[in-house]
């Protein structure tokens, strides 16, 4: 749409709705001088996502309002009536961890986000490590299972307990050491923990305790002592430390360069019972924090918000807030920014899954071409580089021995991985090993195949990279830069030594370290990673194919009738090379387990 005239638009407080062709509004916004805010809108250096919206717009319709409460509550009814597309994007994630006892024949007692009807689901908790806590000092009480369907069915048909059985931390009914009715008594003895009732099986243990010691069963009296402390133990993992007094809604923001993530929690007599994940993604980034505001009103919508709020973070028009709150629970709501005691303390807590969230986001951000574009300027500003690195290849090697000795080539365009355009190496040109000799030999192989216009027959080859990151240190630079060299080459060349995350640049005598939180950072270690990733399986590949029965014989503790269960369980060499040590340990004992998997798994 054209720009509307000023003589058209107040200077007054209320919001504005742009709408598309069909009246449908596409954006509803507020402000304190509508004017002023709309024609901002029309300014040709506006972000991308401003200038799609103008461009779809084709009407533009205001509300004047008394005050800037009234435009808040106003614009957020016509948000939650009319769900406009370039409005806040609520992404609600139920990921908070719960404790579920799953309806099977023998129950087993997990920690899960993914809620199953059909289950007995306790929750959420705040973070997951207090779910774990809690239920890993109830195992300690009650040993019930806790391995998936495959583990125990796999232990049923070998006639066999598993590990867990061995260290007292199940009973084993996969081979029914148990009988079915002591099993279900744990799992209603854990079902009554987590519906509230800790005091009552803590005190019953308290009376059985006194009773053993006046009959001088001293022994038992400490086993039961033992006993109380992980049920203690469990129930302070479980509840959160607040007031009986008050109903509160802990919300923690992460405001980042182009969102806002929010973490609320709703805690009722010192216990979680509900939560909900917000994230916004304003049409203006350089003005976020006003989005805020309608971010908390959002979450805080329902009619059994609490009475007091407590935040991480200060917000506009507090005040206005708090009487739009009141007036939809019909109860008095205090907003707070705790510094110290039990408020502070569950505020802080919820920050911890904020801050998670924040993570997760990001991985899925670098999926955008602007905010990708933006992390590649990133890392060409901390590098000094000639001009942005649109496309990066990294190299790494993998060997051990004199044999089936590999060169990874893994490339990065536009900041995502190009699998299609990897490249193995097979170290032909000398025995014995040497990281320098292969990262020439390989870098060689790679540059040669590159003529004057840079055009080869191999799509992987055919661009000249803008960034050549090497896995390693000063010396494996070194051999990749006389490499470079020979060809007259002028490719920016780095290495990224993994032990502490340090960089290597020519003419330089000390290396950098680029902030562990910045988008270059996670550029770097991402295709690092990868092409460690990459060498490491094709010489696990090699390796495998090389092997043969006999030589797993040779292992300390591996014998004809070890290895024959180990092919019975995973069905190939192959398969017991990719299996974790988790996965063996269910086969074989511990020790013989760290072997085989360190047989297949090592490297130099």
């Amino acid at each position: 749409m054209d720009k509307v005239p000023n003589s058209e638009i107040p200077n007054k407080p209320g919001i504005y709705i742009f709408k598309d062709e069909n009246q449908t509004p596409l954006y509803v916004g507020k402000a304190k001088d509508i004017r002023k805010r709309v024609g901002s809108y029309f300014n040709p250096n506006s972000p991308w996502k401003i200038k799609r919206l103008v461009s779809e717009a084709t009407e533009l319709s205001f509300l004047i309002s008394k005050s800037e409460s009234d435009a808040l509550l106003a614009e957020y009814s016509f948000i939650q009536e009319y769900q406009p597309k370039y409005n806040i994007q609520f992404k609600d994630d139920k990921s908070y961890p719960y404790i579920s006892i799953t309806n099977h024949e023998w129950s087993r007692v997990l920690v899960t986000r993914n809620l199953n009807k059909k289950n007995l689901n306790f929750g959420p908790f705040a973070f997951v490590g207090s779910a774990r806590k809690s239920l890993d000092h109830l195992i300690n009480i009650y040993p019930v299972r806790t391995c998936n369907e495959s583990v125990f069915n796999r232990h049923k048909r070998l006639e066999k307990p598993c590990l867990l059985y061995d260290i007292d931390k199940c009973c084993g009914p996969c081979v029914d050491l148990i009988s079915k009715e002591k099993y279900n008594n744990f799992l209603k003895e854990i079902e009554k923990f987590y519906r509230g009732h800790s005091d009552e099986l803590i005190s019953g243990r308290m009376t059985l305790m006194d009773e053993q010691s006046s009959n001088q069963d001293y022994e038992e009296a400490a086993k039961t002592r033992d006993l109380i402390g992980h049920l203690e133990a469990a129930r302070e993992s479980q509840i959160l430390m607040t007031s009986d007094k008050y109903s509160v809604d802990v919300i923690a923001i992460d405001i980042g360069k182009f969102d806002v993530i929010a973490s609320c929690v709703k805690v009722r007599k010192g216990r979680v019972v509900g939560e909900k994940k917000m994230k916004i993604e304003p049409l203006e980034p350089s003005d976020i924090e006003s989005y805020i505001s309608e971010l908390i009103v959002s979450m805080i919508q329902d009619e059994d918000s609490g009475e007091l709020i407590l935040l991480n973070h200060s917000i506009q028009n507090k005040k206005d807030i708090e009487k739009i709150v009141s007036k939809k629970t019909q109860k008095k709501t205090v907003i707070e920014y705790p510094k110290k005691g039990w408020k502070k303390e569950i505020l802080n807590t919820i920050i911890v899954d904020a801050e998670e969230m924040r993570r997760i986001s990001n991985l899925k951000r670098r999926t955008d071409l602007e905010f990708r574009t933006l992390s590649l300027e990133q890392v060409m500003n901390y590098l000094s580089l000639p001009k942005i690195p649109y496309r990066i290849e990294a190299y790494d090697i993998s060997n051990i021995g004199q044999s089936d000795r590999v060169g990874s080539m893994v490339v990065m365009e536009d900041g995502l991985i190009k699998t299609s355009l990897n490249r193995i190496f097979h170290i032909k040109s000398f025995s014995g090993q040497d990281d320098f000799k292969s990262i020439e030999e390989v870098l060689f192989r790679r540059l040669k195949r590159l003529d004057s216009n840079g055009i080869n027959s191999d799509v992987s080859f055919n661009k000249v990279p803008d960034l050549i990151l090497i896995d390693g240190g000063k010396g494996q630079l070194t051999s990749a830069m006389k490499v470079a060299a020979h060809f007259n080459i002028k490719v920016p060349i780095i290495a990224l030594a993994k032990k502490n995350e340090e960089v290597y640049l020519p003419n330089r005598n000390s290396p950098i370290k680029l902030p562990n939180d910045s988008e270059a950072f996670n550029i770097l270690t991402t295709i690092r990673d990868e092409a460690h990733r990459f060498a490491l399986s094709e010489h696990r590949r090699l390796r495998v194919k090389s092997i043969k029965k006999h030589d797993l014989l040779s292992i300390q503790g591996v014998g004809d009738k070890t290895l024959e269960n180990l092919i019975s369980e995973f069905g190939s060499l192959t398969k017991i090379s990719q299996a974790s040590y988790d996965e063996l340990v269910v086969v074989v004992k511990p020790s013989i387990a760290e072997r085989v998997y360190e047989f297949f798994n090592s490297r130099s």
